[in-house]
């Protein structure tokens, strides 16, 4: 496939970033970013930490960033979609790999940003941060600052900023490749056999057909046991590192990073934890229910998704699907209606199976266009619809604060994931309140978040207890 052409293939228009992938704009607006973080960062070394002899400087050197950050986050975000659509094009790849090396030059940049607040004394600090043109932007330089603590020195966080890109990054980069281009034997209850990309392996999870959903858990499963050497290789590896890190930081406890980024306390964590195992029962007691109403003992893993055994046409088209969450979003609140119509009219969705697409969902966007796009691997399920829904979230919520400075565009993921959980809620509560809906659509509807909600609460805390 041609570099020109190698959108083609995708749902979602990605123009709007660059007219097309490796072209000329692409090539000087990469170029010209290169630069700019290099000089800044120069600057950046030339000073010594805040003092009163240089806030003015500082100054100067915080507002340069801040624009290096919106367009880094264009960049970033353009070489995300494309990578993630169509893994299986080379070019994408090389892109991906050349970005994880500028993302190493943006860190250095961040470490000397993180460094010069590290030793400034708290009148300093207060008076810089009363500076007008950085007065609106206190809660990030008091994050940076409360973050600066537990660094190593400048030199040591270069080098781990240098190997991150034939280290960790290349762990992760490594999984995303293997992922994405990793399938698995699918083999139908009529005989029917076919070989999927593993995108397509949860919405086949959620189909009423058991038989159907055993396949692909099974054949999913064999899937991922022929590469396990490899995955839990990168594991391992991205793990280790991170605790090599931290030792060198002087963070002692591993979660305290996790904790950090996500702005809550380790009481708050237990409470919420501690919250869940009390109640353990009620998730319990949704799926010894869900394993009664299937006339079994017990349901397997690949029941957890099963919707119920009702009498109607189960499969959602893609402009149904888009026109249950429009719809639903316009009848609560009208502004998020609107702006999903827009985001679909515009193709802002990239939704299609398709081979060499990766795993999962997400939504990125830029702060240069302050446009979004939603990745998703749409099987006409009303799970797909619900993802599609929450990823909306997600885009609605950088719409609502497309014109706040992009310093402020740094939040934990506790505040991001309200929006998307938020988008899921109004499009449950438009279809149970449509007239125009089915009884049997409405409780498959309810009977969906339902089961996710007892999946969330089993599933969440087992995760936190293999990262434990």
């Amino acid at each position: 496939m041609s570099q020109n052409n190698s959108n083609d293939n995708m749902n979602w228009d990605l123009t709007s970033y660059f007219p097309e992938f490796n072209g000329p704009e692409m090539k000087e607006f990469k170029k010209q970013l290169k630069n700019d973080i290099e000089s800044i960062r120069n600057q950046a070394s030339s000073l010594s930490s805040l003092d009163s002899n240089n806030l003015e400087e500082w100054e100067k050197v915080f507002l340069n960033s801040e624009d290096l950050t919106t367009r880094y986050s264009h960049l970033r975000s353009y070489i995300g979609c494309v990578a993630s659509a169509d893994s299986m094009n080379e070019d994408h790849l090389k892109e991906e790999a050349e970005m994880s090396v500028l993302a190493a030059e943006f860190s250095k940049l961040s470490s000397e940003l993180l460094s010069s607040l590290k030793n400034a004394d708290d009148e300093i600090f207060e008076s810089f941060t009363e500076i007008p043109a950085l007065s609106n932007a206190s809660y990030y330089l008091n994050r940076v600052r409360e973050e600066s603590q537990k660094r190593m020195d400048q030199e040591n966080e270069i080098l781990a900023a240098d190997l991150g890109v034939d280290g960790i990054g290349a762990w992760g980069r490594l999984y995303d490749t293997v992922s994405s281009k990793l399938e698995f034997d699918m083999e139908y209850p009529d005989g029917k056999k076919v070989r999927l990309p593993m995108s397509q392996r949860r919405s086949l999870m959620e189909k009423p057909d058991r038989e159907v959903r055993k396949a692909a858990f099974q054949g999913g499963n064999e899937a991922w046991r022929s590469i396990e050497d490899v995955t839990a290789s990168a594991l391992n590896a991205i793990a280790g590192t991170r605790l090599t890190l931290n030792k060198h930081r002087g963070i002692n406890r591993f979660l305290d990073v996790a904790l950090f980024q996500a702005s809550i306390s380790r009481k708050t964590l237990d409470a919420m934890l501690g919250a869940i195992y009390s109640e353990i029962e009620v998730p319990k007691d949704i799926l010894r229910l869900k394993a009664k109403t299937m006339n079994r003992e017990k349901i397997a893993w690949y029941d957890l998704g099963a919707p119920m055994d009702l009498e109607f046409k189960k499969k959602l088209d893609w402009q149904e699907a888009q026109n249950l969450v429009k719809d639903s979003f316009s009848a609560s609140y009208p502004e998020l209606g609107n702006f999903a119509g827009n985001a679909f009219e515009k193709k802002w969705v990239d939704w299609e199976p398709r081979e060499g697409k990766r795993p999962g969902g997400f939504c990125t966007g830029s702060l240069l266009t302050k446009e979004s796009r939603i990745f998703m691997t749409y099987n006409e399920t009303i799970g797909d619809v619900l993802t599609l829904a929450h990823e909306a979230g997600h885009a609605f919520h950088s719409h609502v604060m497309r014109d706040i400075r992009p310093y402020s565009h740094f939040y934990p993921m506790t505040l991001a994931e309200t929006a998307s959980t938020f988008g899921e809620m109004i499009l449950t509560e438009g279809i149970l309140q449509n007239p125009s809906i089915s009884d049997d659509e409405k409780i498959l509807m309810l009977d969906t978040e339902i089961n996710h909600g007892a999946i969330y609460l089993m599933d969440i805390p087992v995760r936190f207890e293999f990262e434990n």
